[in-house]
């Protein structure tokens, strides 16, 4: 797996959780969860949108990691992903307010239950360390969201916003190094 891919692995992660966690009890397929921008979310019954993507200023790794033993590779970047989910159901009006609430009350409780990514195969983790991929519910003030919330001509719908993070991505760049091979000792000194 490239390490380039690791946001959009992350994104496949987050909407195989949703899948699991609504089909079939909530929704009837998983083509209907999707990655999506609230202008262009097609027949997605809940899309997924990648809303921003910021630096983890909070690791801080200057370390050059060894390759092999002639090099090393340059420091990692850690990102933070923020995420809105918004529900696009197309069912009768009569219901539709409160299957949209069963659902995001599914979509919490998951994210609650599961808030952590295993950062190689992107799947729900028990198990806990510093390199996994913390969900975590984002507050934001409703001025904030009002602006997030683009679409031109469409009421604003209440959607939910999530972080994801860290998510590494590691360099390319590297540097070829020489190894001590020998080390002479001279000891100069006084004899009394």
């Amino acid at each position: 797996m490239s390490d380039y891919t690791k946001i959009a692995d992350t994104g496949n992660g987050i909407l195989s959780l949703l899948k699991e966690t609504l089909i079939p009890e909530l929704l009837n397929s998983p083509d209907q969860i999707g990655l999506c921008s609230p202008e262009d979310h097609g027949d997605f019954a809940v899309g997924v949108w990648l809303y921003d993507v910021r630096e983890d200023t909070s690791i801080q790794d200057h370390e050059m990691t060894n390759i092999g033993r002639n090099a090393q590779r340059y420091p990692s970047i850690y990102l933070t992903l923020y995420y809105m989910i918004t529900l696009y159901l197309q069912c009768d009006l009569k219901y539709r307010a409160v299957q949209e609430h069963q659902i995001m009350g599914k979509i919490i409780q998951a994210f609650r239950d599961k808030a952590v990514l295993d950062p190689e195969t992107f799947a729900p983790s028990d198990v806990s360390g510093n390199n996994n991929i913390r969900i975590q519910m984002l507050e934001l003030e409703t001025e904030e969201k009002l602006r997030l919330w683009t679409v031109p001509n469409a009421a604003y719908r209440t959607s939910l916003y999530y972080t994801a993070g860290p998510v590494e991505i590691q360099s390319t760049r590297q540097k070829s190094v020489k190894r001590v091979r020998e080390i002479s000792y001279r000891y100069s000194g006084k004899e009394t």
